[in-house]
């Protein structure tokens, strides 16, 4: 195997390790068609599938509880933790970004976010900024960020989150060109300027190359799509997966290079997501099912 296809799946395979990423994927893509909650015996179960350890996961429930991410509660005499509403409401509006195919126009109009925060107030200013390069966002200056006008409600959620309309202001157009010969057109230099494409595409192409064999394998039979294997499988994509779209602005393919990676990955991983997630769902379901039905006989 060569070294760059070595180092591409190692950056994916610890990321896809980790109990905390896995459980956060458990919670967005399964717990809400369950009403939110899992007992943690389910979550246990869920995660030795993936050869994850009882402690780590434990420990990885408690870091998300102080997070804010997830609620300790129990049903019917079981232990278990349920979605906070933010978390919840962060992962319904995400799921478009997700879940769902990018059209960008050709002809985009942008967002521009331009705020002035006082200095007494850096922190807000950091966050701010956090929030902004987290959805997609590129700088143009310090106080002046733009994106493609599909991420407007980013930046307002952004905004109405950290609570600083006071400082902040919101602005949709067209970008003009400046002559006749489209001098001043929103070109290639310009957009390199706001957003790192290099470091994106390198996203998108280690993911290419940590699954591509794994299509290969579902494609050729070698690889079985049962529902254990689906559930193993697609946690692992989705947990890869979700990131990218939020680094990603969306840009209009006239900004993009001819072979942009982000088109090849984008259909990667919509294979894996109409061949297995309705499988893994299910087995979701199941084995949250057969679990509280075993700990409550053996009680």
């Amino acid at each position: 195997m060569p070294a760059a296809v070595s180092e591409h799946q190692d950056a994916i395979a610890l990321r896809t390790s980790r109990p905390q990423s896995l459980i956060f994927t458990i919670y967005g893509a399964y717990s809400r068609s369950l009403g939110g909650w899992i007992a943690v015996s389910s979550l246990l179960a869920l995660l030795r599938e993936m050869n994850i350890e009882d402690n780590a996961v434990r420990s990885a429930l408690s870091r998300l509880k102080r997070r804010g991410v997830l609620l300790s509660e129990a049903h019917n005499g079981f232990a278990g933790y349920a979605l906070s509403d933010s978390a919840r409401k962060a992962f319904d509006t995400g799921d478009a970004r997700v879940l769902e195919r990018r059209h960008p126009e050709e002809e985009t109009r942008w967002i521009l976010v331009a705020f002035s925060i006082p200095e007494k107030s850096r922190d807000l200013r950091y966050r701010l900024r956090s929030r902004l390069t987290g959805v997609g966002f590129g700088q143009v200056t310090g106080g002046l960020w733009i994106a493609p006008a599909s991420l407007r409600a980013d930046a307002e959620l952004a905004i109405d989150t950290l609570g600083i309309h006071q400082y902040v202001h919101l602005f949709e157009a067209d970008h003009l060109e400046s002559d006749s010969t489209g001098a001043g057109s929103t070109d290639e230099g310009s957009v390199q300027q706001w957003w790192d494409l290099d470091a994106i595409e390198k996203k998108y192409e280690q993911f290419i190359q940590a699954f591509s064999q794994l299509q290969q394998a579902f494609e050729s039979g070698e690889e079985p799509v049962s529902p254990e294997n689906a559930f193993r499988n697609y946690t692992r994509i989705l947990t890869a997966w979700r990131p990218l779209p939020y680094i990603d602005p969306g840009l209009p393919n006239s900004h993009l290079a001819p072979n942009w990676k982000g088109r090849t990955a984008t259909e990667l991983f919509f294979y894996f997501n109409d061949l297995l997630a309705e499988s893994a769902q299910e087995h979701v379901r199941k084995s949250v099912d057969s679990t509280l039905q075993f700990t409550k006989h053996i009680n």
